[in-house]
């Protein structure tokens, strides 16, 4: 037995109808979406913070989803979400597990989108995949990429920006198309407009804690 193994089974009693525990049985995939998302964040900020020890747990705890999915599925286990990445992985780097070389990064970047625009060759629309459970800045800037690939993001923002016009609501589409200018802008001047901002937040945080 290894750890892993031992969460798994730690898992299935957790699920277990007789003797488990009532609030996990009655979950589902979807309900379980937004704890997914909060570990996610919760891993990003113990990354900021450099704590090697609290990295160490919330990684656990994203782990930790990952098990109590796959024990909730019916489908499919634990075994093989870990065999579909190993194989996605082994596919992605040819340049590692077959033939192909790559001595840049840029090498690596070209190879890794050439395999994995053959394994999704099924998809009609460049921005197929990309989340619309997102927050929109991240996705914004996912969207960008892509069109960056395709080499017109500036053409598509200035049209996105000319023809949105302006409302007297709460939701003001102008303004966003504006604020969708700043990060195509940001991205072409080389600056990581999610880490800005973030950064930004993180000291809007810190000075209104001062003025406690």
């Amino acid at each position: 037995m290894t750890a892993v193994s031992d969460l798994v089974a730690v898992v299935d009693r957790l699920l277990d109808p007789v003797g488990g525990c009532v609030w996990n049985r009655e979950q589902t995939h979807s309900t379980l979406s937004r704890y997914a998302v909060e570990e996610a964040y919760e891993l990003v900020d113990a990354i900021d913070s450099g704590d090697d020890d609290e990295l160490r747990e919330e990684l656990g705890d994203v782990l930790y989803q990952v098990v109590l999915h796959a024990g909730l599925a019916e489908s499919f286990d634990l075994e093989d979400i870990a065999a579909d990445a190993r194989d996605k992985m082994v596919r992605r780097h040819p340049h590692v597990f077959g033939d192909e070389h790559a001595d840049t990064v840029e090498d690596v970047v070209r190879v890794w989108r050439a395999a994995k625009a053959a394994e999704k060759s099924g998809r009609r629309s460049l921005f197929d995949g990309v989340p619309r459970a997102m927050p929109p800045l991240e996705r914004a800037v996912k969207l960008l990429e892509r069109l960056e690939e395709r080499g017109d993001a500036d053409a598509v923002v200035a049209s996105v920006v000319s023809g949105t016009p302006a409302t007297s609501g709460a939701v003001d589409p102008a303004w966003g198309a504006t604020m969708l200018a700043s990060v195509a802008a940001a991205r072409s001047a080389g600056v990581d407009p999610v880490a800005s901002l973030r950064a930004a937040v993180a000291e809007l945080e810190a000075a209104g804690r001062r003025g406690e």
